[in-house]
């Protein structure tokens, strides 16, 4: 079934379900031939169960702590070259965006420097031990028992969907005016919650809530690319590869500075808008949208028994 809690179904039953196919589907991710794009899958599995337990973690106790560590730690175990291979799109996009008003080819040496350390993150990273990485999921998998079974009361969803936004409303305002990287980073961990958690409970009504997730899924895609351009800035400046010679960095980094600067004002607007209702207000006006879809719910397994 799909990554959304169904009006049919309990809170605590519904997310059991969620978890468990979300942790099953990343066990087959990894049997995949394709170890890479397996290894993607099982990032991204994560960070949806992550965002399950965020959602659910006023509920949860001492649960909360041990399974978001668990999902966290291999996630990370299995990070290995790709944040290179984002390098190099993101250098590739970049010239995309200017094509026609520079030369590609000048530029060639610093998409050479970039190829060059993908290379050595492939050489040096090991890949994952699989034979830990099944036993992990198989361990959270029987874990999924023992915690769902907290998640009891829909008022936990609506103080978890309360306290993400407010953490994304605050690391917005954090963001605005700064100059550091770090500050847009955290703000798009807060929104990437936000959106899983807006695809959790699209049942609620799908219309709006279809469209707050779409709107929310923008949002961060446009802090993931200023991110991976605050990246690439960085790997630009590295002692290595400003031993290239290459001439033409200071006016990739200058090409880098301007787009962030108009992807972050584009966020900052976006942002504004998806975020001027107080986080206890959204979440209450769900919980309503909520308490009307499981009447309907019932109504309809009233009528076809």
């Amino acid at each position: 079934m799909a990554y959304r809690l169904e009006m049919s179904e309990s809170t605590s039953k519904g997310f059991a379900r969620i978890a468990a196919e979300q942790i099953d589907r990343a066990r087959r991710d990894i049997a995949r031939r394709d170890t890479v794009e397996g290894i993607h899958k099982l990032r991204q599995r994560c960070k949806r169960v992550r965002a399950i337990l965020r959602l659910a973690r006023p509920a949860l106790g001492k649960h909360y702590a041990r399974e978001n560590r668990r999902f966290r730690d291999l996630a990370r175990a299995v990070g290995g070259p790709r944040d290179e291979q984002v390098l190099i799109d993101t250098f590739d996009a970049l010239m995309a965006a200017h094509k026609g008003r520079v030369d590609r080819r000048q530029f060639t040496p610093t998409r050479q420097q970039l190829l060059k350390r993908h290379r050595q993150a492939l050489e040096t990273s090991a890949l994952p031990d699989m034979a830990w990485l099944a036993a992990e999921l198989e361990t959270a998998r029987d874990a999924v028992d023992d915690w769902a079974p907290a998640i009891d009361r829909f008022r936990t969803l609506r103080e978890g969907m309360a306290e993400t936004c407010r953490r994304a409303r605050q690391a917005m305002k954090q963001a605005e005016g700064a100059d550091d990287e770090v500050y847009f980073h955290e703000w798009r961990k807060q929104v990437k919650y936000h959106r899983h958690h807006c695809e959790l409970l699209v049942n609620v009504w799908k219309a709006p809530m279809e469209a707050r997730a779409k709107e929310v899924h923008r949002l961060a895609d446009l802090l993931g690319e200023e991110h991976d351009l605050a990246m690439l800035a960085l790997a630009l400046g590295d002692p290595e590869a400003a031993a290239q010679g290459q001439d033409k960095a200071e006016t990739l980094l200058e090409m880098i500075a301007k787009r962030r600067v108009t992807l972050q004002g584009e966020a900052l607007l976006l942002g504004r808008r998806l975020f001027a209702e107080k986080p206890e207000a959204l979440a209450k006006r769900i919980g309503r949208y909520r308490a009307v879809a499981r009447e309907e719910a019932r109504e309809v397994r009233s009528t076809v028994s």
